[in-house]
């Protein structure tokens, strides 16, 4: 256990990077959910933005106050990524910026050329 100690100061055993981890993506799911549009939620039929907002902020503090391991941490664990895997990439589609990466081809706009 003093590996842990020593190697990264604040994390006292193995399950406190799981913890760390699983709130890591808590609050990036959160965080999606705050700055994307609420017309695009709309478009893309899922739940409304202040519906997504609110559940996933509510299981990120279950999580700070009775810890991933809970019920309500657990949920929260299902809740965030059923956002990320599921509506995260409806709501990327609905934007236009559907699959498309860096390194990914630009569609044309307007017309063809001869």
């Amino acid at each position: 256990m003093s590996i842990w100690q020593s190697l990264i100061p604040g994390f006292t055993d193995p399950l406190s990077v799981i913890w760390w981890v699983l709130m890591a993506i808590k609050l990036v799911a959160l965080a999606d959910a705050a700055v994307r549009p609420r017309a695009v939620f709309i478009a893309a039929d899922k739940l409304t933005k202040p519906g997504w907002v609110l559940v996933l902020a509510v299981f990120a503090l279950s999580q700070v106050f009775q810890g991933w391991l809970s019920f309500f941490g657990l949920i929260g664990i299902v809740a965030s990524a059923v956002y990320l895997v599921d509506a995260r990439p409806a709501l990327r589609a609905a934007t236009g910026r559907g699959r498309g990466g860096w390194g990914a081809l630009r569609r044309r706009r307007g017309p063809r050329p001869l």
